[in-house]
């Protein structure tokens, strides 16, 4: 297992870094990477940017916008989440990893006292309301399976920046985005800073495991950096629909 500790909190230039791994460099063993960012929206790979962000309400939060490369729906992400990405070669199907990944990220709640379970293909529940969401794309020969888990995050941002789908919503007779949703923090009986939620569940995530932490040499600093100019960073991406 190889371990990418980052203090950077811009969304772009992690998903610059996925890349980095999935098209660039040919592990043959997994990636784990926990990371935060600034207040941010984070898009699938398809939306329509107007359909489901109130953008006047973001420019005027400073919420940055961002586009990844996996499908999805959009997402609200700041300092109070925990965000986490798992990058392996890719061996059978796609969906093998999406379930070990899930089970994995359950399995470290669990054992945090958070009575954490799987709905559908890509949610996860506490208490019947979602702690987290997850999605994956392939790229080259690795799958790149990332998520969020929302920790301390502020709900009333989420709920005022993100444009409810009400067709997906109310047949589950669910009233709002910010109804669906809920943080950990309060379920964690000794509570937590996001900071020691983040190195706890690195612990979890990584015990029994041999693991070396990576070094991007200047080349490697040089590529991220391209990509995250040309790409993640760039407005023709990130708001092309």
């Amino acid at each position: 297992m190889v371990f990418v500790k980052s203090i950077n909190t811009d969304a772009a230039y992690h998903f610059a870094v996925e890349e980095l791994f999935t098209r660039y460099i040919s592990l043959t063993e997994p990636v784990l990477m926990l990371w935060q960012t600034k207040k941010t929206v984070m898009l699938g790979n398809n939306q329509v940017v107007a359909a489901e962000v109130d953008v006047e309400f973001a420019l005027e939060s400073a919420i940055q916008i961002v586009r990844r490369s996996s499908g999805g729906g959009a997402i609200y992400t700041d300092m109070g989440t925990v965000l986490y990405t798992v990058i392996k070669p890719l061996v059978g199907e796609t969906k093998t990893v999406r379930e070990e990944v899930a089970a994995s990220v359950i399995s470290a709640l669990i054992k945090m006292g958070v009575p954490a379970v799987r709905e559908g293909r890509n949610d996860i529940l506490l208490e019947g309301k979602k702690i987290s969401g997850f999605a994956q794309y392939t790229s080259g020969s690795h799958v790149c399976t990332h998520g969020s888990l929302l920790y301390d995050t502020d709900l009333d941002t989420l709920t005022d920046v993100l444009i409810a789908n009400e067709e997906k919503l109310r047949p589950k007779g669910i009233a709002s985005i910010r109804s669906r949703v809920t943080n950990i923090k309060p379920y964690i009986k000794e509570s937590k800073s996001v900071e020691d939620f983040l190195s706890t569940l690195k612990s979890i995530l990584l015990e029994g495991i041999d693991y070396t932490i990576y070094e991007f040499n200047n080349d490697e600093i040089t590529l991220i950096k391209h990509i995250y100019e040309e790409k993640y960073a760039n407005q023709e991406w990130n708001l092309r629909m």
